[in-house]
């Protein structure tokens, strides 16, 4: 299946070699002429903000602080933290039954 298009592949690169001229053969790109590189100057870096027009910015409000959790919040968060202490225990005694945490985490939240 890949014979016709490796034969073909090497038919295009014999011809190549033989037409085209020594400098297009080589495999090492061509440096650009030092004329045609760019000497533009560089652009200068704007000046850093003095102290003046630091403490002209107008301050932003400071962030509202955050909500408690709720009663619900809490009580999932004890039940994951009691199925993850039970699968430590599991884990450590080699009594996990093959179950990976996902599968284990599944139904002990489940259960409680």
């Amino acid at each position: 299946m890949f014979k016709p298009i490796v034969s073909s592949i090497a038919a295009v690169a014999a011809i190549a070699a033989i037409t085209l001229p020594a400098s297009a053969q080589t495999s090492q790109p061509q440096n650009p002429p030092a004329a045609a590189q760019s000497t533009a100057p560089a652009k200068p870096k704007p000046a850093a903000p003095s102290a003046s027009t630091a403490a002209a910015k107008p301050t932003t409000a400071a962030p509202a602080a955050k909500k408690p959790p709720t009663e619900a919040q809490l009580a999932a968060r004890a039940r994951m933290k009691d199925c993850g202490a039970q699968w430590q225990k599991a884990k450590t005694a080699n009594a996990t039954g093959g179950k990976t945490w996902r599968q284990f985490s599944s139904e002990c939240l489940k259960q409680h």
